[in-house]
């Protein structure tokens, strides 16, 4: 890739998505964990709620440094965000339950490899339906 690719605006807003990505991962899994491990709770309802506390630091963080707002007032730009992140919560928590109880995976590996699938799910939703470009 070139300097000049580097600096275009998708690159730079995929590369800011990932970062934020990154970050909410890290929360994320850590909820998971600490509802798992310390707190003794079923794997898949710890995921849910891990997920849904998630999901409000993934809006502040990506209102704040990765989209930009305007495309809706923020009345629906937040219904929006939250609508489709109900989505991406139920795809999250049913291919969860599917590979907790069918496969041998590590519930953080299988987390990791949902999330992976989720986060090219939700950037191309709110790139393209929810803020602007």
């Amino acid at each position: 890739m070139t300097k000049h690719s580097l600096r275009s605006p998708i690159v730079q807003q995929i590369l800011l998505f990932l970062i934020v990505g990154g970050v909410c991962y890290v929360v994320g899994i850590a909820l998971l964990m600490l509802f798992v491990e310390i707190a003794h709770i079923e794997v898949n309802l710890a995921n849910f709620l891990a997920s849904f506390i998630t999901i409000f630091v993934c809006y502040l963080l990506n209102a704040k440094f990765v989209f930009k707002s305007g495309r809706y007032s923020r009345q629906k730009e937040v219904m929006a965000f939250f609508s489709f992140s109900i989505i991406g919560l139920a795809l999250n928590v049913i291919l969860m339950y599917i590979m907790t109880r069918y496969t041998p995976i590590w519930y953080v590996i299988s987390k990791t490899l949902i999330t992976i699938f989720i986060a090219v799910f939700n950037f191309i939703v709110r790139k393209k339906l929810i803020f602007l470009d």
